[in-house]
């Protein structure tokens, strides 16, 4: 049976080759799987003829490497405005944005802090919250987005 890192790789190669980049893939029900997300970013838009397109590759590989083409649900998409922030890949593209993070332990007596991505290195993030730099250590990291309030803004209005 092919591990879900193989199937990571397969696509991620193939994703490269494309001048597209994987951001996440999450696989529901491994090793007997009932759905595979694929999510990707790229400088270009990502419109429903580049998903529906990769929607087909991308079964195309799983089957090469022996899962059955019907067996799961295929799902190809950008990963939104707010989308999850789980790796040091993920902070780095959200540079200069507005997050969300929630803490294991507390920083200054809080769990969740919001403000700007400054910057990111290998262990920890740097976010501005009023002016003021925060480094968080990704080990303390519970759960991360980003925050989009222009959007909740309008529809709560």
């Amino acid at each position: 049976m092919v591990s879900e890192k193989e199937i990571f790789n397969a696509f991620d190669l193939y994703l490269s080759e494309e001048n597209l980049e994987l951001y996440d893939l999450n696989i529901v029900n491994y090793p007997d799987i009932s759905r595979v997300e694929v999510f990707i970013v790229s400088e270009n838009e990502i419109d429903i003829d580049l998903t529906s397109r990769l929607n087909k590759q991308f079964q195309r590989l799983l089957e090469n490497i022996g899962i059955e083409k019907g067996s799961y649900e295929m799902i190809v998409s950008s990963p939104g405005i707010e989308r999850k922030l789980k790796t040091n890949r993920h902070f780095e593209l959200a540079l200069g944005q507005l997050v969300k993070i929630k803490l294991y332990e507390p920083i200054d007596q809080q769990y969740v802090l919001e403000g700007l991505v400054g910057s990111t290195s290998e262990k920890n993030v740097n976010l501005i919250i009023n002016s003021v730099d925060v480094i968080i250590n990704f080990s303390n990291i519970k759960s991360a987005k980003i925050e989009y309030k222009k959007f909740k803004e309008k529809v709560k209005g």
